[in-house]
């Protein structure tokens, strides 16, 4: 009936504000209720002499109709707020461009060669599961791709090598948090280097102060990155990861310099 993603959405309403949601819910209810009671009493008033039966069973139906037509219409309005706060949010990056690379938000095209880059190397070094590689891709297929998530594209072919994730912090301007990935067939070429200096220069551009990268402490690779491009060590903590196992982390956080004027 809907698709998932408004289920999820409709979900967080309830979880995080069930109050609200529940007005909300109840005040489409009502909404809707009014005219439905006004039609239920004309059909009594149409058919007076109807079974006792008849008329139990119109209005049931009428009450049923009106409870579903209600929630489909609250679940509708909750998941397009939840996608437009979502997109104001999250899309505040413009397309970063560096001498080979292109960082863009990926279009449902990009769903069969962003795949090709998920391989068990990547699975186990961000901690997904194959489930969430799954996810991740069908979501982009259908066009409604997971907040923050950029294809990574080489300039010279227009082939996407591999992806990244900005995750902003609760209040949106402090600090954002990043990750990303290179395909198989592209590592060891310098574009993740290349990828996320880029990165961490545009989002410094949009107003955040600072940007953090979490990573295993035996990810040497991520951690050269953070040292080349000027990022340190802001602490040590367990970090649990998507497919439910914990670490030992390095978190990893990036300023950007400010050069007084002489």
């Amino acid at each position: 009936m809907f698709p998932t993603w408004r289920i999820a959405a409709a979900k967080a309403e309830f979880q995080h504000r069930p109050r609200r949601a529940t007005i909300g819910l109840a005040g489409w209810i009502a909404l809707l209720g009014f005219p439905a009671a006004v039609i239920g009493v004309a059909a009594t008033a149409v058919f007076p002499s109807a079974a006792t039966e008849l008329i139990v069973g119109v209005w049931l139906l009428i009450v049923v109709a009106t409870v579903l037509v209600a929630v489909w219409l609250w679940v509708w309005r909750v998941s397009e707020l939840a996608s437009k706060e979502s997109s104001a949010r999250y899309d505040v990056l413009r397309d970063i461009e560096t001498s080979r690379l292109t960082l863009r938000r990926p279009a449902p095209k990009d769903a069969v060669p962003l795949e090709a880059t998920i391989d068990d190397a990547m699975l186990a070094s961000n901690g997904w599961t194959e489930r969430n590689g799954r996810a991740l891709i069908k979501a982009v297929g259908r066009g409604r791709p997971t907040p923050g998530l950029l294809v990574i594209e080489s300039r010279s072919d227009a082939t996407v090598i591999g992806g990244a994730t900005v995750h902003p912090g609760d209040d949106q301007t402090s600090f954002a948090s990043i990750g990303w990935w290179i395909g198989p067939s592209h590592r060891r070429a310098g574009y993740a280097s290349e990828a996320v200096a880029a990165l961490v220069d545009a989002i410094h551009d949009t107003g955040y102060t600072s940007v953090e990268i979490g990573t295993n402490e035996s990810n040497l690779a991520v951690q050269r990155i953070c040292d080349k491009i000027g990022a340190t060590e802001k602490d040590r903590r367990p970090q649990p990861l998507p497919d439910g196992s914990t670490v030992p982390g390095i978190w990893y956080e990036h300023h950007r310099v400010v050069t007084e004027p002489t």
